[in-house]
């Protein structure tokens, strides 16, 4: 079965394409349109993503201040101090000191608050490095201070 258009019978393929570009149909109708899919399916992915937590699972990075109070050693000897305190602590579970990457355990840290307080011993003159790290677990780690351990002269 063939569909024929009446209308435009005995007219030449030429005049039929001329009529065909000189309709009044407009543009915006189906732009319109296509909007309004677009933000269907941006509200629907806005609601999957708090449906399912997604965008609650971006999480600030671990933080805490730390005060450092290096202790020269005394004459005659290599070995100092240095002494940290936590001031403040935003979103950590744990802190870490470690010295030159190797971790002191110090057990108090691992529920970390404002307060805290521990004298490492440091060797001077051995280009050793401090550092205390703010740890969300399971395993968003940031380093929050570092010392360098100075020369000795």
């Amino acid at each position: 079965m063939t569909l024929v258009d009446t209308t435009m019978q005995g007219t030449s393929p030429i005049e039929k394409i001329k009529t065909f570009f000189d309709t009044d149909r407009g543009v915006s109708p189906v732009i319109a349109v296509a909007l309004l899919i677009l933000i269907a399916i941006g509200f629907a992915v806005a609601i999957q993503g708090v449906g399912t937590d997604i965008v609650d699972s971006v999480q600030e990075p671990p933080e805490a201040n730390i005060d450092g109070n290096p202790q020269a050693p005394e004459s005659g000897s290599d070995t100092g101090s240095i002494v940290l305190t936590v001031d403040s602590v935003q979103n950590a579970d744990e802190l870490e000191i470690q010295i030159d990457g190797e971790d002191q355990e110090v057990e108090d840290w691992r529920d970390p608050r404002s307060g805290l307080t521990e004298e490492v011993d440091v060797e001077y003159g051995q280009d050793i490095q401090v550092q205390v790290v703010a740890i969300n677990l399971p395993d968003d780690e940031r380093v929050v201070y570092t010392y360098e351990v100075p020369d000795s002269n």
